[in-house]
Order: C-alpha cells, then structure tokens, then sequence
C-alpha cells in the first residue's frame, strides 16, 4: 500500500510515454533542432522509471538546449525582457532536477532581477501586467520561483498577493509561506493536494512544466518536509521543514 505522499505510476505506461518521446527527438535530431520540454520529459520518464544517470543525461540535454535558447531570445529580445527573465527560471528549475543549486540560483537571481526592474517600470504606466496579472500567469509564476530559490520567501509570498486573482494559486509562494511560518501540518496538507492533483487529473511527469508544473512543486514539497524523492538524490541538504 503506497504511503499518503506517495503517487505510484504504471510502469508500463510510463515506458511507453517514454518511448513515444524518444521517437519524437530522434525526428528531430534528423533535422538539426533539440527541443528543451522534449528532452525534459524524456529525462523525467527515466526518472521515474528508475534510471536516474540515464535521466540526468537527458536533463543535462535539455539545460543546454534551454541555454541556447536563452540566447537567442536574449538577442531577438533583448537580456531585460519578461521572456528572457522566465527562460531563465525554467532553466533553473531543470538544475534543480541535477541537483546543480549553485547554477539553479545564478539564473533565479539573474530572473529576479529582471522581474523587479520590469515590473517596477510598468506599475509606473499602469499597464497590463500590474492592471490585469491573470493576463501575464507565467510572469509571476516564475517571479515567485526564481524568489522561492533564492530563499527570499517573503518576496515569493508578496508576489502572489499580487496575482491573488488566479484560483490556481502559485505553489512555490504557499511553500515559502510555510516555511516563514514553520507550518509542517500545511506543507503536509500541500502535498495532499499535489498528489490528489495529479491523480486526479492524470497528469504525466512532463505536465505544465512551463507554468505550474505540479511534478516540479510535488518533489520540492518532499524535498522540504524531508521526504524520500528524486530531489533527495541529487541535493543532499537538510529538509527545510521536516513533518515527522
């Protein structure tokens, strides 16, 4: 019997997603293109399947195709623009999967500070980001990320506030406000939800990875109450806020 934290996945479902997706980027390879969520996913399937070294190889694939699509964004768009500032705390959040924290929060705290500077210039016109932020959910999703691993939790808590109107809420805002409050009973119920979620709406390791991405948030849940998970593996620090 799978314990209350834990999401047991079919294997053999698994495999076939994986598979699936290892045809996908063999296609591509044909073509000279190595697209980062594909990669990705394929690195998680391994995970979860078990094989870790063959899916940190992967992961490692997928950071450098994210890098390099960094740069290219950097120069269609410039280094302070909203969509270089979010690329950056999706690359982060692949180092997290490597264990690699040290360059996780390089990139959060490069993204961090393209979000305050941007978000401080647009509240001086009023515009739509400050007006309307269901409109701009990958802004402040990854603002609060890039806060939450730098340890700012505060900050990844005040920017939820201002994205208060999204029902879906911003997970790595609740777990900075968990650990502010030293509240394990709600990091406990915060991964009740995680895993009900997933159940629920039967979402593969690669769902959403680019905005909520509930498999990202439910092994950092772990991570920090002290529960075993893919996190654990590769980052060997203490639980934040252990829940036994």
């Amino acid at each position: 019997m799978a314990e209350w934290w834990e999401i047991k996945l079919n294997p053999k479902k698994l495999k076939k997603l994986l598979n699936d997706e290892l045809v996908r980027i063999e296609d591509d390879a044909k073509y000279g293109y190595v697209h980062a969520f594909k990669v990705l996913a394929a690195g998680r399937y391994y995970m979860y399947l078990g094989d870790f070294e063959e899916g940190k190889k992967y992961i490692l694939k997928a950071i450098e195709a994210k890098k390099k699509d960094i740069d290219t964004t950097i120069k269609e768009c410039g280094y302070e623009s909203e969509a270089v500032a979010i690329n950056k705390v999706r690359l982060a959040k692949m180092y997290r999967w490597v264990g690699e924290m040290d360059k996780l929060k390089q990139e959060c705290l490069e993204a961090a500070n393209i979000f305050r500077k941007i978000y401080e210039e647009e509240k001086k016109t009023d515009s739509v980001l400050v007006l309307y932020p269901d409109s701009s959910r990958d802004f402040y999703v990854a603002w609060s990320a890039a806060e939450y691993y730098l340890g700012n939790y505060q900050m990844a808590v005040d920017v939820e506030k201002i994205y208060a109107k999204n029902t879906f809420g911003i997970v790595s805002s609740g777990l900075a406000e968990y650990i502010l409050k030293n509240d394990a009973q709600a990091l406990k119920n915060q991964i009740k939800i995680l895993v009900e979620g997933i159940i629920e709406f039967k979402c593969a390791p690669n769902y959403d990875t680019n905005v909520y991405d509930p498999w990202h948030w439910y092994e950092e849940a772990k991570k920090i109450a002290g529960l075993p998970g893919i996190f654990s593996l590769f980052d060997l620090s203490l639980p934040l806020l252990p829940i036994w």
